[in-house]
């Protein structure tokens, strides 16, 4: 009885833990195909732990300059700065940078601790060459309100970051003036027949 108790209570302690860490997989799947173009590869991945009250991209919304740098040109500084004042303001936590991949198809790995305060991940990366389209994830959120989640898997989609208007993979810059909102791309390259493709999947896991 009272190692079933001492259990039980190991078992609540961990799960309201108020810093774990989780181990990030990420798998992209964009191969060079009719109309693509010959040489798909991303840029550098930026990854960060925050508050639910911090969000870096949403349907609809428009792109922060730190986005839209990261979109157009893989560009990480401006971002960066932008979550250095997140994180002044305790809405941002730890972050890092991964380098690019040289192909379209690949694996992005990191790992970042959470808290019960910043309790969510996002991360973005350019999908390139292209005018502004970006694959990422946006607030995560990885404790429930009851617990922190052991293993979450989400699908990633293709988005036009609404400030360049290029129509396709190459060609000159055309900043689009007034800027548009952020959504999914719906480019014929990542179409299926009946939905828009995902172009690879995240999985989160619990590690500690």
């Amino acid at each position: 009885m009272i190692r079933a108790l001492a259990a039980a209570l190991l078992l609540a302690t961990s799960a309201w833990a108020d810093e774990v860490r989780y181990a990030v997989r990420i798998n992209v799947q964009w191969e060079a195909d009719t109309g693509n173009p010959d040489n798909p590869h991303w840029s550098r991945l930026i990854a960060f732990a925050h508050s639910t009250r911090y969000s870096l991209f949403a349907d609809g919304d428009t792109a922060s300059s730190g986005l839209a740098l990261v979109a157009t040109n893989g560009r990480v500084g401006v971002l960066e700065a932008e979550l250095a004042e997140g994180r002044r303001r305790g809405r941002v936590g730890e972050q890092l940078v991964l380098p690019g991949l040289s192909t379209g198809v690949g694996v992005f790995e990191f790992e970042l601790p959470v808290t019960q305060k910043l309790r969510a991940i996002s991360f973005a990366t350019m999908l390139a060459p292209s005018p502004d389209w970006f694959s990422g994830a946006s607030g995560v959120v990885l404790f429930d309100g009851q617990r922190w989640l052991d293993d979450v898997r989400v699908p990633l989609w293709v988005w036009d970051a609404g400030v360049d208007s290029g129509p396709d993979f190459e060609g000159a810059n055309l900043p689009t003036q007034p800027r548009q909102s952020v959504r999914l791309l719906a480019h014929p390259a990542f179409l299926r027949s009946d939905a828009l493709r995902p172009i690879g999947e995240a999985a989160f896991e619990r590690i500690d």
